[in-house]
C-alpha cells in the first residue's frame, strides 16, 4: 500500500478512537494524494479531525482550503439532517411507517456524527404506503421522481439539499445475484425498534437485521464495482456498539448462506488492523479466529481504496461491474470468454437503467447494444486502452470474489 493511503487510514483511526495520529508523510505531493483520496472516499471531515494539527505545521494554505471544504460539508449535513427530521415527523403524522436505514442511524455511531456525511437518507416503506408517502413529501416541497429499475423512488429538495430514497425492498428483486437476500428482511417491520439519533426517535431495523443489511449492502456493491472505507467504518462500529446483543449463530448462518462470511470477517479485520476498531464481542472474535490464514484483508482494503465511495472512481471501474456480476450469476461455471462476451452484449434487464425503452420493448436490445458501443467509443476517444482496462479490472476483481469465497 502507498504511504498516503496508510496515512489516510491513520487519520480516520484517530477520528474514530480519539488516539493521537502519527504522521509520516513529508512530500507535498503525498499530502495532495491523501486529500484527493479522502475526497473520493467522502471522508475529508473525518480525516481532517485528526490530521489538522500536522497540516497546520506543513501547509497552512492547504489547511485553510480544507477547513472551508469541511465547514461547507458539515453545514450542509446539519441542514439536511434538520430537513429530514421535519419530513420524518410529517410522515409519522400522516400515518406512514417508514424504517430509517443506514445514513442517520450509522452517523449516530460516530464520536462526532456530523463528520460522517451522508449523500442521502434511505427509508424502507410498505408498498401500500408509497403513494401516501410521496404525497407528504411533495407537500414538504420535495420533488419526487418515478421508480427506477430497482423500484427505488428518489426525492430531492432544492431548498435544503435533502435527498431521499424510498425503498419497497432492500434489494432489487429482479437481480439474479442478490434479489433472494430480501427473504432475510421479510418480517423486518415486525422486528423494528426505536432508536434515538440527533436528539430524535426513529423507527429502524432491529440491530440484527441492520448489521446484516449493512454487510449485504456492501457485498452488493462489491459485486458491482466496489464500495468505500466509510462502509467498513459503519460495519465495524455497529458490531462494536450492538454486537453483544446479537444472536451470532443466526447471523453467521445468514452470512454463510449468502457466501458473505469470509468477506465479513475480513471487513472486521480491516477495522481491527487499520482503524483501531477491534473491540468486538467475544462471539465475533472467536468466529473470526476460526478463519485463521484466510484472514487476509489487505487485498480487499486496496480494492475499496481504489474504487471510491461506491466503486465509481473511473468509468473503466464502473464498466467492469458487468464482468463481476456475470461471474456471480454463472457461479462456478463462469468462464473468462463468457464474461468478456457479456460485457459487450449485456441482457435487456441490465441495460434498462441506461436505455429505459427496453422496459416496454425488450426486442430493441440489439439497437441498445449498438447505441451503447457507439456511446462508449465516443466517451473514450483518445483513450485506446480504456476497454482493455475495464476487462483487466473486472478480471482482477473476479479473482477477489474467489479469494473471499463469494463465488466458487
Amino acid at each position: 500500500m502507498e504511504a498516503y493511503q496508510l496515512q489516510l487510514l491513520e487519520g480516520i483511526k484517530g477520528a474514530l478512537t480519539g488516539q493521537p495520529c502519527p504522521v509520516t508523510l513529508e512530500r507535498p505531493e503525498d499530502w495532495q494524494a491523501l486529500w484527493r483520496l479522502a475526497g473520493e472516499q467522502k471522508v475529508i471531515p473525518l480525516a481532517m479531525d485528526a490530521l489538522a494539527p500536522a497540516l497546520r505545521q506543513r501547509d497552512p494554505e492547504m489547511l485553510s482550503r480544507l477547513r472551508g471544504v469541511v465547514f461547507q460539508t458539515v453545514s450542509a449535513q446539519v441542514r439536511k439532517t434538520k430537513a429530514f427530521q421535519t419530513v420524518y415527523r410529517r410522515l409519522e403524522e400522516a400515518n406512514v411507517h417508514p424504517l430509517v436505514v443506514k445514513g442517520l442511524i450509522c452517523r449516530a455511531l460516530y464520536p462526532k456524527p456530523d463528520l460522517r456525511v451522508s449523500a442521502d437518507e434511505d427509508l424502507l416503506l410498505p408498498p401500500e404506503e408509497m403513494p401516501r408517502a410521496l404525497q407528504v413529501l411533495e407537500q414538504c416541497g420535495l420533488t419526487t421522481g418515478k421508480a427506477d429499475e430497482e423500484q427505488v423512488v428518489s426525492c430531492f429538495s432544492r431548498e435544503t439539499g435533502l435527498y431521499l430514497e424510498l425503498h419497497r425492498t432492500l434489494f432489487s428483486a429482479a437481480s439474479a445475484a442478490y434479489g433472494g437476500w430480501n427473504r432475510y428482511f421479510d418480517a423486518s417491520a415486525q422486528r423494528a425498534v426505536k432508536v434515538t439519533a440527533e436528539g430524535m426517535e426513529y423507527r429502524t431495523l432491529c440491530h440484527q437485521d441492520h448489521l446484516l443489511y449493512l454487510i449485504l449492502h456492501s457485498l452488493k456493491h462489491f459485486l458491482h464495482s466496489g464500495f468505500g472505507v466509510r462502509q467498513v467504518c459503519d460495519i465495524c462500529l455497529f458490531t462494536m456498539v450492538h454486537g453483544e446483543a446479537l444472536c451470532w449463530p443466526e447471523l453467521i448462518a445468514a452470512l454463510e448462506e449468502t457466501r458473505a462470511d469470509l468477506f465479513t470477517a475480513n471487513l472486521l479485520e480491516i477495522g481491527r488492523n487499520y482503524l483501531g476498531l477491534g473491540t468486538y464481542p467475544q462471539a465475533a472474535a472467536d468466529w473470526m479466529a476460526g478463519f485463521d490464514s484466510l484472514l487476509d484483508c489487505q487485498p480487499l482494503l486496496e480494492d475499496l481504496l481504489a474504487g471510491g465511495i461506491y466503486g465509481g472512481s473511473t468509468d473503466q471501474r464502473k464498466h467492469s461491474s458487468l464482468i463481476t456480476l456475470h461471474a456471480v450469476e454463472e457461479g462456478e461455471g463462469s468462464h473468462r470468454s463468457s464474461r468478456l462476451l457479456h460485457t459487450v452484449f449485456p441482457s435487456a434487464r441490465e441495460l434498462q437503467g441506461a436505455y429505459p425503452y427496453l422496459r416496454e420493448n425488450p426486442w430493441l436490445l440489439p439497437a441498445a447494444w449498438v447505441q451503447r458501443i457507439a456511446r462508449y467509443t465516443a466517451e473514450n476517444r483518445g483513450q485506446p486502452g480504456a476497454s482493455q482496462e475495464s476487462v483487466e479490472i473486472g478480471e482482477r476483481r473476479v479473482e477477489l470474489l474467489k479469494k473471499y469465497r463469494v463465488i466458487g
